[in-house]
């Protein structure tokens, strides 16, 4: 029986895919080699991330829960989570933990070392800037006036604007700048205008500078 158009075309296109896949057959079988060995690379990866990410977030709850008195547990914790979660927000978080912790211990040049690991390691732009105005306020307690004016000015967060403008404001007045202290306050007061009880507490210093 002769075969009908239809199915010598089918013939047709059947010896053609036989002869490509005897062709290529190398080829295509490294090919999906190589995007199956991505698919599972990128599960393994994504679960590893949460991994580390939920074990990170753990010990840094173990960390902020302890006695802001027991540095050295502290420092322990947080050496933990630099060496083993360093890519993890929670890395900088503890570094600013900690920094507070050695502060209140008057190790304030420890603190230094900690705060500025945590600005510049931290992945989250308001940890950085967070971290960059607790530097700075520790520069300013340590007379380092220079570098508590680097610090500040570098915080960009918008919602830290008004920290960073009351906190200009106090450099200005340990410089003995009255005039640029004034204006940061200003801008520093708009800023919590109604916002916040921090309003009153510029206010106070502007006026503080009148007198």
């Amino acid at each position: 029986m002769a075969l009908d158009d239809t199915q010598i075309e089918k013939e047709i296109q059947i010896d053609k895919m036989e002869n490509l896949w005897n062709e290529n057959k190398r080829i295509i079988v490294v090919v999906v080699a190589v995007i199956i060995s991505i698919y599972i690379g990128l599960q393994f990866y994504q679960y590893s991330a949460k991994k580390t990410g939920e074990m990170a977030s753990q010990l840094y709850q173990e960390i902020i829960t302890l006695n802001i008195d027991n540095v050295e547990m502290i420092k322990s914790g947080v050496t933990q989570l630099k060496e083993n979660h360093s890519d993890t927000p929670y890395s900088s978080r503890g570094a600013i933990f900690l920094s507070r912790s050695l502060v209140n211990k008057k190790m304030n040049d420890e603190a230094v070392v900690e705060l500025i690991w945590a600005a510049d390691n931290a992945n989250e732009k308001s940890i950085q800037s967070l971290a960059l105005y607790s530097l700075s306020n520790v520069y300013l307690v340590l007379k380092n006036i220079d570098e508590a004016m680097i610090a500040a000015n570098k915080i960009s967060t918008p919602g830290y604007l008004g920290l960073k403008n009351d906190l200009l404001g106090d450099i200005y007045m340990a410089s003995n700048d009255n005039e640029k202290a004034r204006i940061n306050y200003e801008a520093a007061l708009n800023f919590y205008q109604n916002k916040s009880e921090l309003a009153k507490v510029i206010q106070t210093k502007i006026d503080a500078i009148s007198q």
